[in-house]
């Protein structure tokens, strides 16, 4: 259906001849401009964009599909619930770099072996989708964001002339394999979007898909072919290096949370062993409140949004909304031993079962996961002692 909108919008600038009044003389450039991840979250998986360029008439546009309104109404609650609008943007190319070479980030250009019809079709098309009725879309991370939008472009105007060659058609990725290589200096990052992402972020990529990637897109064009009077050519025609990395400029560190942790796991067990819970009590109800907490934000996610890579969760398997009865009980001082034992037996049973989950989970939440079963039967543990101390007393 998506692909069908396209070839409108596509045969609607073609009508539209005044719009081709606007279009650079022979000669003119079209390139895919790629650049660099950044060291901030927000530009961690890198940038997309098409440079339309003549020198002769001066056209410099840079078009852009990653650009969203701040001001929009009610931005964050749209933003959180998948449902907030991405827009194609159009600079020049001077302004466009500026960001990247404040930050340090290189830009490749790729200019594309593309015919002067082509040419002046993905012109067409770019600029009819730039007007204020038709830029807007609405983002999603996997399979509609900056870059993919651009790979549809070339495929719309291009149709099936367009291949991608089938021995580079690998399988053996899944988009949070491949996400999860740009996240080594945000562990953080990546432990929160492991915990909101669900089994569709484990469904294995295919070639094309791979290209929501703005490296995979640039990978993609230059193993990609157009069939030409019964030949095929080369998509890509060169590329350059327009602005080189500045390593001062990068942030290259890295840092892990799971050793942080296993040393929490560390301390639950060992309070488990030697310390009454009772002189645990508030750190055991901030704990199975957070936990508790944390499903709702699952479920909201699963539930309650539009992103489509944050259904099926399995992370709800350990983070209970149980846990807040547990907190419960704890904090009016009536604990049931039923309910502790029942809770850390299933979280047992899940971490036994956790090479079947088909869903990658963080490894950073195994100690957790580990903490909440010593927490629970720490409880358990006193509750029993408890009643065989009240029924000896009896006899």
């Amino acid at each position: 259906m998506k692909h069908l909108f396209a070839l409108a919008s596509l045969l609607m600038s073609l009508i539209y001849q005044p719009l081709f009044a606007q279009a650079p003389p022979a000669g003119f450039s079209v390139s895919l401009l790629t650049c660099s991840p950044g060291d901030d979250l927000y530009s961690v998986f890198g940038h997309s964009a098409i440079h339309v360029y003549d020198s002769q008439s001066g056209i410099d546009k840079v078009y852009n599909y990653g650009t969203f309104d701040f001001d929009t109404p009610n931005f964050y609650v749209k933003f959180a619930r998948g449902q907030l609008n991405y827009s194609l943007a159009v600079s020049d190319l001077g302004r466009f770099l500026g960001q990247y070479k404040y930050e340090g980030r290189w830009v490749k250009r790729q200019e594309l072996n593309l015919t002067e019809e082509e040419k002046r079709a993905v012109f067409a098309f770019l600029e009819n989708n730039a007007k204020p009725e038709n830029r807007d879309y609405k983002y999603d991370f996997f399979y509609d964001n900056c870059s993919s939008r651009i790979r549809d472009v070339f495929e719309t105007v291009l149709g099936n002339r367009l291949t991608y060659p089938a021995a580079a058609r690998d399988t053996s990725a899944t988009f949070r394999q491949m996400i999860k290589l740009y996240l080594g200096n945000h562990p953080w990052s990546e432990l929160g979007i492991d915990l909101a992402l669900g089994i569709p972020c484990d469904y294995q990529a295919d070639y094309r898909d791979k290209m929501f990637l703005p490296d995979y897109l640039m990978a993609g064009f230059d193993d990609a072919r157009v069939m030409r009077d019964g030949e095929s050519v080369p998509l890509v025609e060169s590329t350059a290096l327009v602005l080189p990395e500045n390593p001062a400029l990068r942030d290259t560190g890295e840092s892990s949370i799971t050793w942080a942790f296993w040393v929490f796991f560390g301390v639950c067990l060992l309070t488990g062993i030697f310390v009454d819970p009772a002189r645990m009590r508030w750190f055991d109800i901030s704990l199975f409140a957070f936990v508790g907490l944390l499903s709702i934000v699952i479920l909201l996610l699963w539930f309650a949004t539009d992103h489509s890579a944050t259904k099926w969760n399995m992370n709800i398997l350990w983070a209970l909304p149980t846990w807040f009865y547990g907190a419960y009980l704890i904090a009016v001082h009536k604990p049931e031993s039923r309910f502790f034992r029942y809770q850390s037996g299933f979280l047992f049973f899940v971490v036994v079962a956790w090479m079947w989950i088909p869903q990658t989970l963080n490894a950073a939440i195994i100690p957790v996961v580990l903490a909440l079963i010593t927490r629970g039967w720490s409880w358990q543990k006193m509750i029993f002692s408890n009643q065989q101390s009240q029924d000896a007393a009896k006899t």
